[in-house]
Formats: structure tokens, C-alpha cells, sequence
């Protein structure tokens, strides 16, 4: 089946307490986005090792279409030390160099997806860069979904700008926003190809501003106590964009992303197994 979706960027493994759970904010989506009835391809790398063999095996039990992940000879596979605070929120340690930062340009990419998802982490390094470059460049028309998921050092305003010029729809939380000083407004004037900007708040759901004038907020949708709150931006995106292809409205994609989110941290993991 042709993907729907592309995702690229880093599949790897989250170390919470000791146990490994397989995650990367674009394979997060990637799955969820299959949940959500979009075919999704992954466009990732992994080691030779046998991390890799377990994140190849999870990714095609996901349903996540794995053609464009490549496993490198003599690359380790990426882990990540995940710390959660007494309030369920994340803190990462995320090792380098792992096999996600040299992610080779896939040779076989000929259909175009209707969308393409794509973030900052993966951009650390030259190659992978370098690979996202390409994929802007392969498809052009394409809608973009960039979720810019600052982690560590991993970024740079330069990176982030980069990143705009080529995106549609771009998903922010309440600290990157402000950590980035971005308003609506001054990107809508900046960047001229950027549509819809979503401002994801945590327990206070989200607001959403188009570059047509709508902007609204909706609140959060809560399915039980948080146990955790990984992965919860990733379902939110997935179901933001899964939204917005089949045809609904800012406000119902909204509510659909908030809706699976809230499902997500009132269960543990990033991608459960029962949503």
C-alpha cells in the first residue's frame, strides 16, 4: 500500500526506569497516524545491532510501513534516558551519534505522499540534514507538518527557519513558543508558504491560528488520570493531520488531536496498546 504519510526523523528506544520503549517522535506519529487510518511510512535509520532487529520487528507490528528504514553497518541504534518528574513530564537524555543521524535518502521514493511530517532532532547532523533538504526538494507540493520538538542542544534558530520556509502547518507547545519567540502574526509574515499554526498547551488543550484570520482555542479532553504525558504530542499531531486529510476543520482536527492525546497520557507508554 502506498503511504499516505512520510515521517522522518528518529526512531529510537525511550529508558524509562530501566525498561525500553520504543518511541522517536516521528515514529510516535508515524504509528499513531496508522491508528488513525493513514498509511505511514517511516524514514529513519537503524544499527546493525540487535536494538535494531527489536525496532524493525515493533515498527512493522505498529503497522508502520518500514521500506525507508535503513539499517547501517556499524552504527548503534538510538536510545534515549527518559526521566519523568513527580507530575508525569518528560526530561531526555538523548545519546549521539546513533544510526538516525546519518538517515540515507531512500533510492526508491516515487509515489508522493500527501504529507510529509518532519522535526529538528533528526537535523543535528550534516547527513540527515542533508536528507531532509531532499525530501523538501522531491516534493515541493506537498503538504508539510513540522512539529519542532526542541530536545537539548539538538537545534538552532537557523535550523528552525529553515524548517518554516518549507512548512504548511506548524505544531509548537506553550514553551517552544515562547522559547522561540514566535507570534502568529510576525510568521504569517515572514513565511509566506505557512498556513495554520497550532500551539499545543498541555492540560489546557490548544490554540490554533490560520493565516486566513480563524484562531480559537479548544480545551483538553481528558480520558482518566495522566499516568504519563510521553508521546502525547506526537498522538496529538497525528490526529491533528489525519484530520485535516480527510477533509475537517481546524476546529474538529483540533479536538481529534486533543481527544487522542488525552487518551495517551491517561495510559502508559507513547503509543498504547489499546487505542
Amino acid at each position: 500500500m502506498t503511504p499516505e504519510i512520510l515521517a522522518f526523523g528518529e526512531v529510537l528506544w525511550d529508558v524509562i526506569d530501566g525498561v525500553p520503549h520504543i518511541g522517536g517522535a516521528p515514529f510516535n506519529f508515524a504509528a499513531h497516524a496508522v491508528k488513525c487510518g493513514k498509511p505511514s511510512a517511516l524514514i529513519s535509520a537503524i544499527g546493525d545491532d540487535e536494538l535494531g532487529v527489536r525496532t524493525r520487528t515493533r515498527i512493522r507490528e505498529l503497522g508502520v510501513d518500514d521500506r525507508f528504514v535503513a539499517t547501517l553497518a556499524g552504527c548503534e541504534t538510538g536510545t534515549v534516558l527518559v526521566t519523568l518528574t513527580d507530575d508525569g513530564f518528560p526530561t531526555y537524555e538523548i545519546k549521539r551519534p546513533v544510526a538516525w543521524d546519518e538517515i540515507p535518502i531512500p533510492s526508491d521514493l516515487t509515489a508522493t505522499p500527501r504529507a510529509l511530517y518532519f522535526g529538528t532532532l533528526a537535523a543535528r547532523s550534516d547527513v540527515s540534514a542533508a536528507t531532509l533538504r531532499k525530501l523538501w526538494a522531491a516534493f515541493p507540493q506537498t503538504l508539510t507538518f513540522f512539529d519542532v520538538n526542541l530536545r537539548q542542544d539538538f537545534w538552532s534558530r537557523e535550523l528552525v527557519a529553515e524548517g518554516l520556509a518549507h512548512t504548511d502547518i506548524l505544531k509548537v507547545n506553550d514553551e517552544e513558543i515562547v522559547r522561540l519567540g514566535f507570534t502568529a502574526a510576525t510568521l504569517f509574515e515572514r513565511y509566506p508558504r505557512l498556513q495554520t499554526v497550532v500551539e499545543t498547551r498541555g492540560k489546557d488543550g490548544c490554540a490554533v491560528t490560520a493565516r486566513d484570520g480563524t484562531a480559537f482555542t479548544r480545551p483538553a479532553i481528558d480520558d482518566g488520570p495522566v499516568v504519563d504525558t510521553v508521546g502525547a504530542g506526537d498522538a496529538f499531531s497525528a490526529a491533528f493531520l489525519s484530520s485535516v486529510l480527510d477533509g475537517a476543520s481546524l476546529a474538529d482536527a483540533a479536538e481529534a488531536g486533543n481527544r487522542r492525546a488525552g487518551q495517551v497520557t491517561a495510559r502508559p507508554g507513547a503509543i498504547p496498546e489499546d487505542l
